[in-house]
């Protein structure tokens, strides 16, 4: 169903790409949609390769530059004049700090126009904080791992099995680590963090699934079930490829942790198979889009506009996916060159690369100058450091 032409108003931190990636989505599904976008001042300088990204993408209809942090009232009052000097229908948040931003200003924008399907501010909350979440899924009898607060830990003794640091609230693997088990000398190392803000959880062996959904009162509307089959490094998540595929282990659970929490509008979950008891176990929730969003797209399912339509009261048909890969072009070119190549070309983001060569060309442009500038003042602070040497 094609709808009029509407204004969206996406609030954005521009330091990571969903917000691009939805845009994309929601370009795709209409055309005449007229995207804005207001950047924060947390963010804003020249040496941001998205902001300057945003500037040359012919996705992007209207470009706002705030001086204001995007936690700040001062960056609301901008994106209320925005709102009425634009013509704004709907606020679109698209990362980890929009959506925390227009949650929290909810009533506000409200009253100016639509603002997406959201989860109460509570349960939000509780998706954000792992602690909060651990505590929820457990007094629902859902399969999680064990979890423990850093600053509650009295006898290490009871850790002779491998865990996972991680902080409370956290996103995309950073300051993860793995210890095969608490020693003493590891345990007082962390003594050292700020310990109200990590849990200790034990490893569960075997691999990781993603779950992305979309909501309405905790019912899953619609659904893609994603493995990665990337390396990765640390717990950093790799997607240059994935293969979409069905499993009922793991919409089940994810249906039934959706409904405890009500949940409305998009999330994407973090599930992990464990290998020795073949169970699913949850392991975090992120209230926002995702790196995966136009390997979504891909396989048939646009999230960003079937949000939209949610948050507009447009009803619109069941969704399905089809089964099959989604890769980066670097990892089919590698595919190719080893042998191991079972999807074609058709199933990489080249079509996406392709359709917006402005942007993309000036975004590859300016991170090779910005590449070549940081390896010479590596090179000259490296001579400046030999020079002092000789000098001693």
């Amino acid at each position: 169903m094609k709808i009029q032409q509407a204004s969206v108003l996406i609030p954005d931190p521009c330091n990571n790409p969903l917000a691009y990636y939805a845009i994309r989505c929601l370009k795709k599904a209409n055309s005449e949609f007229k995207i804005n976008v207001i950047v924060s001042s947390d963010q804003v300088s020249d040496e941001n390769e998205w902001l300057y990204f945003y500037k040359h993408s012919a996705y992007i209809d209207s470009l706002v530059i705030s001086k204001n942090r995007m936690n700040s009232i001062k960056y609301l009052d901008e994106v209320i004049r925005t709102i009425e000097t634009q013509g704004i229908n709907i606020i679109f948040p698209a990362s980890e700090e929009s959506f925390k931003f227009v949650s929290k200003y909810r009533d506000k924008l409200s009253k100016l126009c639509r603002v997406v399907a959201l989860p109460s501010e509570e349960n939000l909350d509780t998706a954000f904080d792992k602690w909060k979440l651990h505590l929820l899924l457990k007094k629902h009898n859902i399969l999680t791992p064990e979890t423990v607060l850093l600053k509650e830990i009295e006898n290490i003794s009871q850790f002779n099995y491998t865990v996972i640091l991680k902080p409370v609230d956290g996103s995309g693997g950073k300051n993860i680590q793995k210890f095969e088990s608490l020693e003493e000398e590891n345990f007082q190392a962390l003594c050292n963090y700020p310990n109200d803000a990590y849990i200790v959880q034990k490893y569960v062996p075997g691999h990781d699934i993603g779950c992305s959904v979309l909501c309405q009162d905790g019912q899953v509307l619609a659904y893609t079930i994603q493995q990665q089959l990337g390396l990765t490094k640390g717990f950093t998540p790799k997607i240059d490829k994935l293969k979409f595929v069905h499993d009922s282990a793991v919409i089940d659970i994810v249906t039934k942790t959706m409904n405890v929490l009500k949940w409305n509008g998009v999330a994407n979950l973090d599930l992990r198979y464990n290998s020795q008891t073949g169970q699913i176990n949850v392991i975090e929730i992120n209230p926002r889009f995702w790196q995966s969003l136009m390997g979504s797209l891909s396989v048939g399912v646009n999230f960003p506009y079937i949000l939209y339509l949610l948050s507009n009261n447009i009803s619109f048909e069941k969704i399905s996916y089809k089964e099959q890969y989604y890769a980066k072009f670097h990892r089919f070119i590698q595919d190719a060159f080893n042998g191991s190549l079972e999807y074609s070309l058709s199933d990489t983001n080249v079509k996406y690369f392709l359709s917006d060569p402005s942007g993309i060309l000036h975004f590859l442009f300016y991170k090779l100058i910005k590449q070549k500038l940081l390896q010479n003042m590596k090179s000259i602070f490296s001579l400046q450091s030999q020079k002092l040497q000789n000098v001693k």
